[in-house]
């Protein structure tokens, strides 16, 4: 497909975009043009070609561009002797040359006037005279010198040598390690104390009323046998089915069982949990089973990340998150005063339980005397004790009445359901004949599918008709929801079946607010017999707790949730299920280094907890829309985390937490990554400068390990603290790693994007938008609880999400403070806030966190499409997501943008971006070199990012970057707060030369229309 210039004679050859029809990748090579030209059909008189190859220098086009006015003469046809691919890739190459000729003469200028070009100069000889080391680094000459950034990519120094990096002493007086600092120690005078203490509870009147229910769950059965095999061994695997009460009740048996038997002092149970709602939730519970408040003092707290109820030291119980055991073992690898490890939910295998699961390991074999109890769900519990040297197993049955289970073709054939879609030939066909799947092992499924379906539909002949054997060819589509068959199944439900819930599962949000319109169109389910109940991530949470609420008599309640409802949350009124068949999923493309987020076929386990949400009251019903040759073909469960993500901030935690090699430590995981994506993440830490070429972490990385962040997160946190710009730097990296504070009320879409609009404050960034929202939140709250309110309302914001916020930023700033880097624990610290109303300083420390995700503007001129094209390096075009307020932007005063989500859906899309200048790309981004193209002196940004500068100004710039890589060097090494009451340090002096200059120039920038700094668009 090819747009512009080339389009009418190349339009079935590569992908080629622009005026010229040039593809224009960027090559790791500058001056490298990949011309996906292609061929069929070129002009008239020609045969259709071949095509799609890349531009070659050996076809000859330096040739073929100069016998332009020969072949076709002065209306610039193609030469009369080019034939089919020859042709198309005549018209991209000269295309090509139009492009870079467009581009060389738009290129943004980089200058500054001469007083200030006088000033830097003086300040420059003042600093290389001072340290003369740094005059003979910063030497600049016309050829591209590689600049020998310690900060952003290079070794480090000799003279840096590991035992002088500056590191950070965990103490007990870190609240986080509060209950990890408390020795197992046996005193026999607490152990009487604490089986009076329990046995006192038989004539709590409280308690005993617990204690029937306890006796009501089948975990409680097999308590005595639970018991003796954690007694006997040192690792078993308890499985059991979802209300079965394994969560609650082990721990207590494990408590009581020491307590009784006069060892209660030196039994300390430790459980992990996926979720901080659970870790809190499982903990009040269990402390009222126990006729206690949660902590206090008491048998049992928990403690997550920002936020703990500890427990008494001794003879206790604690909930925690899986990040907060990694944490204490950075402190304690031997979890010492830990004597039961039960870590729950391993069957979800995220990143952090997969990590745990492979130290505790390891751990075992240094800490005879701990007992781990894993805690799964049945349909994996074997793979566990395979892993843990065939370990012992117990299952625990379930609580739950029968659920009946319907397939698709029962579903089609019960409601005679036809599909809208006038194409009847089978979707399955439609599909694979398009060649679209994303994953070698997803096609290897969907061959084994169509091969196995004519096999299988005449296997239904015997029990369903003729129609719904039709209807299945044209249903299963591997990529879409039905949802016009899930809305004619509620009516059938509602019309024909017995009270009860309804629960629907769908993948993402799109399919949540499509069935949530599509039921508010029926007219039997607009009355008040009706709660319609949207679940997401997205949704506010007020309007989420009315889903535990049972509705009056006669009222249907109908929620419709993604998988967040299988685990999380139990719904315990729901008596029918409607499985949607898919689920949202994350991964990551080693190959083109990009995450994709596609609605995959759910997994077995899923399908079975899924069912499992039906039968928590009553009978139930489920049903699932796929059909039964898909379900045989569905995986046992999802693929782990480990195998599917990014590795980067696992990478800094194993390095941190002394495990070795990084590739050696994985390999023993129990499904390890692949060695690409092992590798890719080295290489991306190594380019970060937050591991050196040996794999070891620098004082960077150091740094950026104890950061519960990752690394480009990290690195802007950093840049915030130096540069005086820490509180509202802190509130966009707290937004980045956790989640943005807006949420989208359905059928509100509009007015939540011009709320969200106007909070930018036409800054072009959805970093800075977070801020304003921010600030207006902390503004609104001063005035009181209403004002809150309101304020929140009003902007579509939660508050909840704004006080994490809130808390993360206090966590950020005390890890800064243990560092060094600041002098107060409060991120609004004037002493670390003077520049913290510069918005051009703050865009430019977004550069620095996130640089290299860098993205290029050009304007679009069609007229269907009115805005802007945006174009990666690595992707070629791309583009930002609705949700950003950039959207829609048709007016930018630059032509770059950073970002920090980048992820391959429908299309590939920036979730996130700022608007950003020259000189924030040359001082805050990667190295600049100097260079001549054509007639024109260039300054650029590793060898990509473009400028036009003259040669004097563009040595200058140079120079003063190589003093500011020099001096965060320094301070990285050596953490201290900057002294801005000292103009006259070097810190100062180069710091606020280079805020001045970029302040400045972005000024000018915005009142000329972006012409002195910005530049014009490249098209």
């Amino acid at each position: 497909m090819s747009y512009g210039y080339g389009s009418r004679r190349g339009r079935r050859g590569g992908r080629s975009f622009g005026d010229g029809g040039d593809d224009e990748r960027w090559d790791r090579h500058r001056g490298t043009t990949w011309a996906g030209a292609g061929a069929g059909g070129a002009g008239p008189g020609a045969s259709g070609g071949g095509g799609g190859g890349a531009a070659q220098r050996n076809l000859g086009w330096e040739e073929q561009g100069a016998s332009a006015g020969r072949g076709g003469g002065s209306r610039g046809r193609h030469p009369a002797h080019l034939k089919g691919r020859e042709i198309g890739l005549w018209y991209a190459k000269r295309g090509g040359m139009k492009r870079k000729e467009e581009e060389r003469k738009s290129r943004a200028v980089v200058q500054m006037d001469e007083s200030r070009e006088e000033h830097i100069t003086q300040l420059l000889n003042k600093v290389q005279r001072d340290t003369p080391a740094a005059a003979s680094s910063g030497a600049a000459g016309a050829t591209p010198v590689k600049q020998h950034s310690y900060f952003d990519g290079e070794e480090p120094p000799k003279e840096a040598p590991p035992a002088e990096r500056k590191e950070v002493k965990e103490t007990p007086k870190d609240r986080s390690l509060e209950f990890l600092f408390q020795e197992l120690v046996r005193n026999s005078t607490l152990d009487q104390e604490l089986k009076r203490d329990l046995q006192s509870k038989r004539s709590d009147q409280k308690y005993l009323e617990m204690l029937k229910f306890r006796e009501k769950l089948p975990s409680y059965g097999m308590k005595e046998e639970l018991v003796q095999l954690i007694r006997a061994n040192q690792v078993m695997v308890v499985s059991g089915e979802t209300g079965c009460g394994k969560t609650t009740q082990v721990t207590q048996f494990i408590l009581d069982d020491s307590i009784q038997r006069g060892m209660g002092s030196i039994c300390r149970v430790v459980c992990t949990q996926p979720r901080r709602i659970s870790a809190i939730s499982v903990a009040e519970r269990v402390a009222a089973e126990r006729a206690e408040a949660v902590g206090e003092g008491n048998s049992c707290g928990y403690q997550i990340r920002l936020q703990s109820r500890l427990p008494r030291k001794q003879g206790s119980m604690l909930y925690c998150t899986t990040g907060i055991i990694l944490q204490w073992l950075r402190s304690d690898p031997h979890l010492s005063s830990v004597s039961h490890l039960v870590l729950d939910e391993i069957h979800e295998r995220n990143l952090q339980s997969d990590v745990l699961i492979t130290i505790i390991k390891d751990l075992l074999r240094v800490r005879e005397d701990i007992k781990v109890i894993l805690m799964s769900a049945t349909l994996n519990a074997e793979k566990f004790s395979r892993y843990f040297g065939n370990c012992p197993m117990i299952h625990i049955p379930g609580f739950t009445y029968p659920v009946k289970e319907y397939l698709l073709e029962d579903v089609v054939q019960m409601l005679r359901y036809r599909p809208q879609s006038q194409d009847r030939r089978p979707k399955w066909k439609r599909r694979f004949m398009q060649g679209q799947m994303s994953r070698p092992e997803k096609e290897q499924k969907e061959e084994e599918y169509q091969e196995s379906w004519p096999c299988y539909a005449r296997t239904l002949r015997d029990r369903y008709s003729d129609s719904t054997i039709e209807v299945l060819e044209m249903m299963d589509d591997d990529d879409k929801v039905d949802l016009s068959l899930i809305v004619e199944l509620i009516k059938y439900i509602v019309l024909q079946e017995e009270d009860g819930a309804i629960l629907v599962f769908l993948p993402g949000w799109d399919n949540i607010s499509g069935l949530n319109d599509l039921l508010m169109a029926q007219q039997m389910l607009k009355s008040d017999k009706f709660i319609i109940i949207p679940l997401h991530s997205l949704m506010p949470t007020v309007s989420q707790t009315q889903v535990f609420k049972k509705p009056p008599p006669g009222v249907r309640k109908i929620v419709i949730a993604t998988n967040i409802a299988e685990t999380s949350i139990t719904i315990d009124d729901v008596v029918y299920v409607i499985d949607g068949g898919k689920i949202k999923e994350t991964h990551f493309d080693t190959q083109n280094n990009i995450s994709t987020m596609t609605a995959e076929w759910v997994s077995l386990a899923n399908a079975k907890q899924r069912k499992g949400r039906a039968g928590r009251v009553s009978p139930g019903k489920c049903y699932h829309l796929y059909n039964g040759l898909r379900a045989s073909l569905l995986d046992a469960y999802q693929l782990p985390e480990i195998q599917r993500t990014p590795l980067e901030e696992l990478c800094l935690q194993i390095k941190i937490l002394k495990l070795g090699r990084i590739a050696s430590f994985l390999q023993k995981a129990m499904d390890p990554p692949s060695e690409q994506a092992v590798q890719l993440a080295i290489t991306h830490l190594m380019e970060l400068n937050a591991l050196d070429h040996h794999e070891e972490l620098t004082p960077l990385g150091f740094h950026l390990a104890r950061l519960p962040v990752e690394p480009h997160i990290g690195k802007m946190i950093l840049f915030g603290a130096l540069l005086g710009c820490l509180d509202p730097v802190l509130t966009i990296a707290a937004s980045l790693s956790f989640k943005d504070p807006f949420f989208i009320p359905l059928g509100k879409e509009k007015l939540a994007d011009m709320r969200r609009k106007a909070l930018s404050k036409n800054s072009k960034s959805d970093h800075l938008t977070v801020v304003n929202a921010f600030w207006g939140w902390e503004e609104a709250k001063r005035r009181g609880y209403k004002c809150e309110r309101e304020y929140c309302w009003d902007n579509f914001l939660s508050a909840n999400t704004l006080q994490m916020l809130h808390n993360m930023k206090g966590q950020f700033a005390e890890h800064l403070l243990c560092a060094g880097f600041v002098s107060s624990k409060d991120p609004k610290d004037p002493a670390s806030n003077i520049n913290s109303d510069n918005e051009k300083l703050l865009k430019a420390v977004i550069v620095a966190g996130l640089y290299p995700k860098v993205a290029k503007i050009r304007p679009s001129f069609s007229k269907k499409r009115p805005g802007v094209k945006v174009y990666t390096k690595a992707d070629g075009k791309v583009n930002i997501h609705p949700k950003s307020v950039n959207a829609e932007e048709t007016e930018f005063h630059y032509t770059w943008l950073i970002y920090h989500l980048k992820m391959k859906t429908s299309s590939i899309f920036l979730y996130d971006c700022t608007e950003v200048s020259p000189f924030s790309l040359l001082f805050f981004g990667g190295d600049i070199s100097i260079q001549k193209d054509q007639e024109q002196d260039t300054i650029a940004v590793d060898e990509w990012i473009v400028f036009q500068s003259p040669a004097r100004i563009a040595h200058l710039v140079k120079n003063l970057k190589t003093e500011l890589d020099s001096l965060l060097e320094e301070k990285i090494k050596n953490p201290q707060p900057v002294d801005w009451s000292n103009s006259k340090s070097k810190d100062c002096a180069v710091i606020l030369a280079i805020i001045d200059l970029i302040t400045t120039q972005e000024s000018n920038a915005g009142s000329s229309g972006g012409t002195q700094a910005g530049g014009r668009y490249y098209d």
